[in-house]
């Protein structure tokens, strides 16, 4: 019974850190074919010091799949579930993200008649998808108890997407201006503002 929970909890967490690659994979074509369209682009240094963590994570996530047994210490169970409840809530936000705008994919651009979007998660947080891709290496770490995994989610995820946040926030600021601010002021950049209520 504890082998196959252990089993599942370590797939599910395998199948949706290989699914968020995809996402990923999808979402750069889709860039590239909006790039004409698109009134603002923009690609510079921090978003191509993001573009290998998809790499990492399916490299990552392959190699601890490929063990032939993840080793959990004192917690055999609770870690990989701790890790298949992390990466089911990754994927539900981003789910619900993707719902909130249509549009969304891979890079920063801007689209004409583009508007500051506040429903759904991002009445919230202004990213939830990059919160998402938080929840995902947290649980592949936690399913395996990688501490490999926390390390590079920590020493790398984690900077490169808060940088990567602040890019897409400069740009998003100078093509909406008071707008995009106010919107700031009221909602979270990763985690919700539990003192205010979503407008």
């Amino acid at each position: 019974m504890n082998s196959s929970v252990l089993s599942a909890a370590e797939a599910i967490v395998v199948w949706i850190a290989f699914i968020r690659c995809g996402w990923v994979a999808m979402g750069l074509v889709r860039q590239l074919v909006r790039w004409n369209r698109a009134i603002v682009n923009k690609w510079g240094w921090v978003e191509t010091l993001a573009l290998p963590e998809p790499v990492l994570l399916a490299a990552a996530t392959f190699v601890l799949y490929r063990q032939p047994e993840a080793s959990t210490g004192a917690f055999p169970i609770a870690l990989p579930l701790v890790g298949a409840i992390l990466a089911i809530a990754a994927l539900v936000l981003s789910l619900w993200a993707a719902w909130g705008i249509p549009s969304l994919s891979s890079g920063h651009y801007v689209l004409p008649d583009q508007q500051v979007v506040e429903r759904g998660p991002y009445a919230w947080v202004r990213h939830p998808f990059y919160l998402g891709v938080f929840l995902i290496w947290l649980g592949l770490a936690a399913a395996y108890a990688s501490l490999l995994v926390l390390a590079v989610t920590l020493a790398y995820v984690v900077p490169i997407y808060v940088l990567y946040v602040r890019s897409e926030e400069e740009m998003l600021q100078s093509q909406f201006g008071d707008e995009y601010r106010r919107y700031q002021a009221r909602v979270g950049m990763l985690l919700p503002r539990l003192w205010r209520r979503p407008s």
